[in-house]
C-alpha cells in the first residue's frame, strides 16, 4: 500500500496563474517535452495508485463479508450446540430428579419397614421380659416349696 507521502510527491508543483486549466492542459509552451511527457506520468502514476487503492478496498471489503459470514455461521453453531446441551442437561436433571423420588421412595419403605422390625422387637423384647419375671417368680416359689420341704 502507498503511503501518504507518495501521494504528495505525485501531486502537480506548478500552477498556471495566466489562464484555465483547458489552457494549460492544452499547452506545451515552458514546459517542453519532458514536462509533458512528466505530468502525463504523474497522472498515469495516480491513475494506477488510484486503481490499485480501489482494488485493495475490494479485497478488504469481500475480506470483511467473508469474516461477517463466518461470524454468523458460528454464532449459528454455538447457539445450536448451546441448545444441544441445554436440552442434554434438562434430560440429564429429570434423569437425576426421578432417580432420587426413587431413591427416596425406596429409602421410604426401608424406614417403615425398620420401623415396624423395631417395634416387633420391642414387643418381643417385653414379652420376653414378663416370661423372665415369670420365670424368676416360679424360680422363687420353688425355691420357697425345696426349702419348705427341707424343714
Amino acid at each position: 500500500m502507498k503511503n501518504s507521502s507518495e501521494f504528495q510527491k505525485l501531486e502537480p508543483t506548478y500552477e498556471d496563474p495566466t489562464g484555465p486549466k483547458s489552457q494549460f492542459m492544452n499547452s506545451t509552451a515552458g514546459l517542453g517535452a519532458t514536462g509533458s511527457a512528466s505530468l502525463k506520468g504523474k497522472l498515469l502514476s495516480l491513475e494506477e495508485l488510484v486503481r490499485s487503492i480501489t482494488e485493495e478496498m475490494n479485497y478488504h471489503k469481500k475480506e470483511v463479508q467473508i469474516l461477517r459470514s463466518e461470524k454468523d455461521t458460528l454464532e449459528g453453531v454455538l447457539n445450536m450446540k448451546i441448545v444441544d446441551v441445554r436440552k442434554s442437561l434438562m434430560n440429564e436433571i429429570t434423569r437425576v430428579e426421578d432417580e432420587m423420588k426413587r431413591h427416596f421412595a425406596h429409602q421410604k419403605a426401608e424406614n417403615s419397614r425398620l420401623q415396624q422390625q423395631i417395634t416387633q422387637l420391642k414387643g418381643e423384647k417385653t414379652s420376653l421380659q414378663q416370661q423372665l419375671l415369670g420365670l424368676q417368680r416360679r424360680i422363687a416359689e420353688l425355691e420357697n416349696q425345696i426349702g419348705n420341704e427341707d424343714a
